[in-house]
């Protein structure tokens, strides 16, 4: 990296012409003047406003500490006297200084600004893009249109820079990656992510020349590489990236960081003697051996060096150089292929469609590890739901969540909640329980519910590793369900098949044509045991001559023949490079079969009854209405309840919520306690009264005399004992003289129970026909 730095900086030679201006800095909060962001602990004010001079008028700047700039585990390292130093400082000593914001009033602004030794970054007020960088006393503001024309080109060879173009597309097929659910961090957002939402992290290098041009000043190293970092988070977060800078333990996904110098410094040099300002491979952005870029530090103005390596970074993404067919919203987008006089600041439709065709392709599964916690936690503005926050939607400026207040960090009046795939943002309440917020990708994966009182969603649970899928032709490993045909599918598109079994037998060699696993570090192969071979390399045989999964100019094929009963028979392999934390899928999956009873796990056959051993597993077998989970637990089938699936109720699981409202059930549980409990006894003590009751009237009844005509002989004085029958039914009784006559009944049906069953009745008429209706309105006939 080449640029020198003097006591009192001269002019950028990169412009034409300079404004020199005198921002002032004020309490974001309070209003007073500050000389200084730094606060009596050592620390950084959290919000500032910065006054300054923007295209010949005042503009005013409101600023945030960017809390989302170093990840966990941030440290340095370096080579002191051909030993590693490694160091990882603290709060203060990190002199995080680091700021982002907007112009006021601007909504199409951005800024990304440090002021660790006085004021220094990039400005965009919606219309010009301006560079701030310390001269002496004051400081030197640059416009963009300014520039000078220069020969500075990108390294890369794409179909938009000429036929030299020499890298590979990304046209392959998916293999997704569920995330890790196993976390436990308290740490929650953005508020809007979901499960494709994707954290850049970048690990800056620097070689030796850079560090004798920086003073050899470790300090102030440092601080130039964040203030590079910041302006590159500021622009993504002006299109909804998440960049970081810092190293996860574990998750670097390019070279150790002793080869990336030699390599980084070996190919600087070369591309310095080129005019070439900075170089990267297309699309590798997860891969192992190529995940980088080269980039020259080619200029003063730290603004031009972040733009060309979010540039270079463009390329690990998959993207080309713009073209005259891609849509720009300006004269010029960021990956065009040289720079200019017009200031990049947008993403082209071009670049746009190699991203989403990237991450459709599975180029984005190191890219997925969520952040545990932030350096300084908690702060609000943050855009992450920490202890003591209710919620947190970023900076005021850039959130639009009506549910929570982006100043405090709490929630809105009325507002139940502001974050998370269960909360109803039309409503800041939680999405009613059984509503699902995670749906099962795979035959292996189970669904998650919203249970009603959270907003969050479960965390991600599927089947129980070892349950049959497939129709028997694989296990679920994992959450995933895949044979071997699966597999060579995804490498090699839909004519991909396994090949004969007899390729599998070059496994026991240990070679690129066969083997149980690659070692990139030393580059040796592994030997399978023999009754591990289906488990290793995966032969594939196919009609495709083109890898369809990952980077053909980074992988490695081979391809041999078999010759069986007089057919040539194909076996064609391929070494994938995903990086160091995934396995090559050019190895069988976890989870195919490798025999009766058996399946692949980590390159070797296991016999599948020992593993479930080893594995949660469910009472009862859930009874048959559901599934063992991976934690143990039974997911039942909607209409079975949760822990057993053995009674009635909404399904899902304990783990994943409910798989439909509970409450939706009460109604119909209610309904049905009433009918057995009360309607049906009661129903049935009625008709059993009714039966004693007819059968109690036959016998105490005298039978009147008839007369000649066939009626009933009426003796004088009538009813004897005044009897009060029930509601409206008709007793008919015939007088001497043959003349009908009716009786209403007029009380309820257990006034006519008590009286039939109390009452004799000895009156000279008899009781031909009552009708009763029951509250079930069926009819009971009696007499």
């Amino acid at each position: 990296m080449t640029h020198c730095f003097a006591d009192e900086p001269l002019p950028a030679a990169d412009f034409h012409r300079h404004s020199v201006i005198r921002p002032r800095m004020y309490h974001g909060r309070y209003g007073r003047h500050l000389p200084d962001t730094r606060t009596q602990n050592g620390r950084h004010q959290q919000h500032i406003v910065v006054a300054m001079e923007l295209g010949g008028a005042e503009a005013w700047l409101d600023l945030t500490l960017n809390q989302r700039l170093l990840a966990k585990g941030f440290f340095h390292r370096r080579q002191v006297n051909g030993s590693r130093v490694v160091e990882r400082p603290n709060e203060e000593e990190i002199n995080h200084c680091h700021y982002v914001g907007k112009v006021r009033g601007r909504p199409e602004s951005w800024a990304a600004l440090s002021t660790c030794h006085g004021l220094q970054g990039v400005v965009f007020d919606g219309r010009e893009l301006h560079y701030v960088e310390k001269g002496g006393p004051h400081h030197l503001l640059y416009a963009h249109s300014d520039l000078r024309e220069h020969n500075k080109t990108c390294g890369y060879r794409g179909a938009a820079a000429g036929p030299a173009h020499a890298h590979s597309s990304t046209d392959n097929r998916i293999l997704r990656y569920k995330r890790s659910s196993d976390s436990a961090t308290v740490i929650r957002g953005p508020y809007n992510a979901n499960r494709d939402s994707k954290y850049l992290e970048l690990v800056l290098v620097v070689d030796n020349r850079e560090f004798k041009e920086l003073g050899e000043n470790q300090r102030r190293v440092v601080d130039h590489c964040k203030t590079i970092a910041n302006i590159i988070n500021g622009r993504a977060r002006r299109d909804h990236f998440l960049a970081e800078w810092g190293h996860h333990p574990g998750q670097l996904p390019a070279l150790s960081q002793e080869q990336a110098a030699a390599r980084a410094s070996q190919r600087q040099c070369a591309a310095a003697d080129q005019g070439v300002v900075g170089k990267a491979l297309k699309g590798p952005m997860c891969t192992f051996e190529y995940s980088g870029g080269v980039n020259n530090d080619h200029s003063p103005v730290v603004g031009l060096v972040a733009t060309t390596i979010a540039h270079e970074m463009g390329h690990n993404f998959g993207m080309e150089h713009d073209t005259v067919d891609c849509q720009c919203p300006e004269e010029r987008c960021i990956m065009a292929p040289s720079s200019s006089t017009v200031a990049p600041t947008h993403w082209s439709s071009c670049s746009l469609n190699y991203l989403l065709l990237a991450f459709t392709h599975g180029m984005d599964y190191c890219l997925k590890n969520k952040p545990e916690f932030l350096f300084d936690s908690p702060v609000c503005g943050n855009g992450f739901v920490e202890p003591g926050e209710q919620c947190d939607c970023g900076m005021s400026q850039h959130c639009e969540n009506p549910c929570c207040d982006s100043a405090t960090c709490m929630l809105h009046a009325n507002a139940s909640c502001a974050t998370g795939e269960c909360c109803d943002l039309s409503t800041c309440k939680p999405k009613g329980a059984g509503t699902e917020c995670r749906s099962a990708q795979y035959e292996c994966d189970l669904p998650e519910y919203c249970t009603g009182q959270s907003e969050f969603c479960p965390p991600d649970i599927f089947k129980m590793d070892t349950e049959r899928c497939d129709e028997g032709r694989a296990f679920c490993y994992h959450g995933f369900c895949r044979t071997r045909t699966d597999q060579c599918k995804l490498l090699w598109g839909d004519t991909g098949k396994s090949s004969d079994d007899q390729c599998y037998d070059m496994n026991t060699k240990g070679s690129r044509h066969g083997n149980c696993g690659y070692n990139k570090f030393n580059e040796s192969f592994a030997k399978c045991d023999r009754e591990s071979v289906l488990c290793g390399m995966l032969h594939c045989k196919h009609l495709n001559e083109r890898l369809e999964f990952g980077m053909e100019s980074v992988a490695i094929l081979s391809h041999s023949f078999i010759n069986k009963k007089g057919s040539i028979i194909p076996c064609r392999t391929a070494i994938v490079d995903l990086g160091t934390n995934q396995i090559d899928p050019g190895m069988t999956p976890d989870g195919a079969k490798c025999g009766d009873g058996k399946m692949c796990v980590n390159q070797r056959c296991r016999d599948v009854l020992s593993l479930r051993k080893q594995s949660p597993h469910c009472d009862k077998d859930c009874h048959g209405n559901g599934w063992c989970n991976s934690l143990g637990h039974c997911h039942c089938k909607d209409g079975f309840a949760p822990p057993l699936c053995e009674y009635p109720g909404p399904g899902g699981s304990e783990d994943s919520g409910p798989a439909s409202d509970p409450n939706a059930h009460q109604g119909v549980v209610v309904a049905m306690f009433i009918i057995f409990l009360g309607v049906v006894p009661m129903v049935a003590l009625t008709a059993i009264l009714l039966y004693y009751a007819r059968y109690n009237l036959k016998l105490s009844w005298p039978k009147a005399p008839t007369t000649a005509t066939g009626g009933v002989a009426r003796k004088a004085g009538g009813f004897r004992g005044g009897v009060a029958i029930c509601r409206p039914a008709l007793i008919s009784t015939t007088n001497a003289e043959g003349i009908v006559r009716s009786h209403t009944i007029s009380h309820s049906i257990k006034s006519l129970v008590l009286v039939c069953l109390l009452v004799h009745c000895s009156a000279s008429v008899s009781l031909a026909r009552v009708v009763v209706l029951t509250p079930l309105t069926f009819p009971i006939w009696f007499g």
